[in-house]
């Protein structure tokens, strides 16, 4: 769709993807910078269902990384809204309304990850001396950044390992639970760093 060019994309050009006039787009978007707004809100809203839908059935650090599998850009969907959220930021870089709309955004996944590290506290996956709600906001950040990324080059391996990559960086985030030893050189790390 016209939506992803980003700023590239003009609303007459956005009018003939969507097989509407101009005129008819504007009625009900103003500016460029509201149909982004709408179209990252229901972006946001479908990703925010995968990561709920995720979390069902799973506790502590799985459940958890279970959300961030989720959100991953694996399958079509996931791609289609990463690529949106990537054209999105390009113009949020410029635009305050969009960036502080964006920044509120990601409030909410850092709070989604803060909870869920505290629940793993609670159970004992994650060790209590760590402040959930900077670890929560580290998560939220690397997998934005992991799955932009991933989304706008053409990395192979990064591809086919995305899923073991995100787990083994987010596992480096949160540190190893308590009474259980987990170092960064481990086999299974250099593996997929590699």
């Amino acid at each position: 769709m016209a939506l992803h060019g980003g700023e590239q994309a003009s609303l007459r050009a956005i009018a003939a993807a969507l097989g509407v006039t101009t005129g008819v787009l504007t009625h009900y978007f103003p500016s460029k910078q509201a149909l982004l707004r709408l179209a990252k809100e229901r972006a946001f809203d479908r990703a925010f269902a995968r990561a709920e839908a995720a979390a069902v059935g799973t506790t502590g650090r799985a459940r958890l990384l279970a959300v961030v599998g989720a959100l991953l850009p694996l399958d079509a969907e996931s791609r289609q809204l990463w690529r949106l959220l990537a054209g999105y930021l390009g113009d949020a870089a410029t635009t305050v309304s969009l960036r502080a709309a964006h920044t509120r955004r990601m409030e909410r996944w850092s709070t989604l990850y803060a909870g869920l590290v505290a629940a793993a506290q609670h159970v004992g996956d994650v060790d209590p001396a760590r402040d959930a709600r900077a670890s929560g906001q580290a998560v939220a950040m690397f997998v934005e950044g992991l799955c932009l990324h991933a989304v706008t080059t053409s990395t192979p391996e990064l591809s086919r390992n995305l899923a073991a990559f995100a787990q083994a960086h987010v596992t480096l985030l949160l540190g190893s639970a308590p009474g259980r030893r987990t170092s960064p050189t481990s086999p299974r790390t250099r593996r997929i760093g590699q």
